[in-house]
């Protein structure tokens, strides 16, 4: 484990390093220090048969280089480096995937040379070395849950769109990307879908037909369920609308009852004060008929 001091070293000649200009000795002394680290390392490692004891190794092992590989990254020069190239590799077998993708960002960017052991480019190495662990954990047991890698998985379809790398190698990162959202929703289903026909049309030997069939069948009960729903919701949408139509029309029947009413009450008092009138009227004249006939005896008698 590197001492604070020793970390800043490294990182101040790891950025060194990548600057031509300052190519001083110390510089170069520095590099060749942690090359030679590094040999010291791969010794020790090519000692151990188990590959989960090399990936233990190598977790306790990397700390050790923080400092060159904050340097390197920061200073972003692109400077041919076999020492960044391994540690990369390093981070995937330890498990470290996020520190191989930002050493991976960095030296497919760059398009660095890998060790000649790799035979293999740097954004393919990226890809394989990423995927490989991952499928296997669902050929193990195909109800793994790799969704904790999809984050990793986009980040490195990101970083290798525009690589040139063999067919298999692709279709193995788009198989490894559908894995990860098969059991999210039914849009990251669909997604899925189509990643899983990609890997297939690039390799026909990737295992995806099974799972694209089930998850085919999957897709569309989940569209069929969907459609099901918007229909309910519109029937019921119309449903409400003509229910409220239908209750306006008594209400507004009602209130010409209540209103009618009173009109009807005004029409009896104005029928009842004309029939009043008139037989006032006919009393009236009743009256003055027998006034006058009384009056006319009277007349005779003088």
């Amino acid at each position: 484990m590197l001492t604070p001091a020793q970390k800043h070293f490294q990182k101040v000649m790891a950025e060194r390093h990548g600057k031509t200009d300052e190519q001083t000795d110390t510089a170069r002394t520095a590099h060749e220090q942690i090359l030679h680290r590094l040999r010291m390392d791969q010794s020790a490692l090519r000692k151990v048969q188990s590959d989960q004891a090399k990936a233990a190794m190598k977790r306790q092992l990397l700390p050790n280089y923080e400092g060159w590989i904050e340097g390197t990254l920061t200073g972003g020069s692109g400077r041919q480096d076999e020492v960044i190239t391994t540690l990369m590799v390093w981070a995937v077998d330890a498990g470290d995937y996020a520190l191989a993708v930002r050493i991976g960002r960095y030296v497919v960017s760059h398009n660095l040379l890998m060790p000649d052991r790799f035979n293999r480019t740097p954004a393919t190495v990226l890809v394989d070395e990423i995927c490989d662990p991952i499928l296997v954990q669902v050929k193990a047991d195909d109800s793994t849950d790799i969704t904790p890698y999809l984050a990793v998985l986009d980040d490195v379809e990101e970083i290798t769109a525009n690589s040139d790398m063999p067919d298999v190698v692709r279709a193995k990162l788009c198989k490894a990307r559908a894995f990860a959202l098969r059991s999210g929703t039914a849009e990251e289903q669909e997604t899925a879908l189509s990643l899983l026909r990609k890997a297939l049309t690039l390799d026909a030997g990737a295992g995806v037909k099974k799972e694209i069939e089930r998850l085919a069948r999957v897709v569309k009960k989940a569209s069929a369920t969907t459609g099901s729903a918007d229909g309910a919701t519109n029937d019921s949408g119309s449903t409400t609308g003509d229910a409220g139509s239908g209750g306006a029309e008594p209400a507004s029947a009602a209130a010409d009852g209540i209103a009618e009413q009173p009109a009807t009450v005004a029409e009896k008092t104005t029928t009842r004060t004309r029939r009043n009138t008139s037989a006032k009227a006919r009393t009236g004249t009743k009256s003055g008929g027998q006034t006058r006939k009384r009056k006319a005896p009277t007349e005779k008698t003088k």
